[in-house]
């Protein structure tokens, strides 16, 4: 009797099935076929002699095979994750690609600007910017470190407190403060996406009406400079645009700023003189 055996690939397609939730964006983050995922996950159940999962109302249910082959899918992505990881820890000197997620908005305004100092002391660096609102998943390698505007919760990455984003009431410039903070002057803000974040719930509480809402703070700071009304800004991010005025100072809204890496790059000398650089741009946040 042949023996049955089981795939990487095809443990690796279920577990990214699982977070992923559907077949299509499964493939896209795999690099692959709509169909070869299938085709992955129908070999895996082969091997095991079960299906791994049932379809419900949208949703994918693991079986008690399924369940038993993602426990053993991922511990397999952590023991490569870390391999990886060590790996890239111990490679000599600062050159080579590091990859560091941000906000569209704090990689664009704040730290962009701020890559030639890197790259006078470093100058064989190479740092990616990967720039998404979303929260980059350090354990998937989408970065190597991440920016974040709350403390990180994995067990298994440093935790670095950064800096504090400090926000104002700005309108457009010309525009005088009593025109600014009057009531019938319209807010561009931040869309709600079902998050608690005091940028989107202090523009509610002004009781005015919405001009424009977007979910990226350089488009509500474009929809500012172009008249539509005023906005809750970071400083960063508004201070020194010749096309915005401070109206108002809002000390009560601020966001902690966060750095989250792997333990193993803490002294890597690949990692360690962008972490260094990240910590003194983001103190200049104010």
């Amino acid at each position: 009797m042949q023996k049955s055996t089981i795939s990487w690939d095809d443990l690796l397609t279920l577990s990214t099935l699982m977070r992923a939730g559907s077949y299509s964006a499964c493939a896209r983050e795999l690099d692959i076929t709509h169909a070869t995922a299938i085709r992955r996950i129908r070999r895996l159940e082969t091997a095991l002699g079960k299906p791994v999962a049932t379809r419900a109302d949208g949703t994918f249910v693991l079986t008690a095979a399924g369940r038993n082959a993602l426990i053993a899918a991922r511990q397999m992505e952590q023991s490569a994750d870390r391999l990886l990881r060590e790996i890239e820890g111990v490679a000599s000197g600062v050159s080579g690609v590091v990859r560091v997620a941000a906000t569209a908005a704090m990689g664009t305004c704040l730290l962009t600007p701020r890559l030639p100092a890197l790259y006078a002391a470093n100058p064989e660096a190479e740092v990616r910017l990967e720039l998404d609102n979303r929260v980059a998943s350090l354990a998937r390698r989408r970065a190597h470190i991440a920016v974040r505007l709350a403390r990180p919760q994995e067990d298994t990455v440093v935790a670095q407190r950064a800096g504090t984003v400090h926000f104002g009431l700005y309108a457009p410039a010309g525009m005088t403060v009593a025109t600014a903070l009057a009531s019938d002057t319209p807010l561009c803000g931040l869309l709600d996406e079902g998050f608690t974040l005091p940028e989107v719930e202090w523009p509610k509480s002004l009781n005015r009406r919405f001009a424009f809402q977007s979910n990226s703070l350089l488009a509500v700071s474009q929809a500012v400079r172009t008249g539509l009304g005023v906005a809750l800004l970071p400083h960063y991010l508004a201070a020194g645009d010749p096309g915005l005025t401070l109206a108002q100072d809002v000390p009560e809204v601020t966001r902690e700023i966060w750095l989250a890496y792997p333990a193993e790059f803490r002294g890597a000398s690949r990692f360690r003189p962008v972490i260094d650089w990240l910590v003194e741009a983001l103190a200049e946040c104010r």
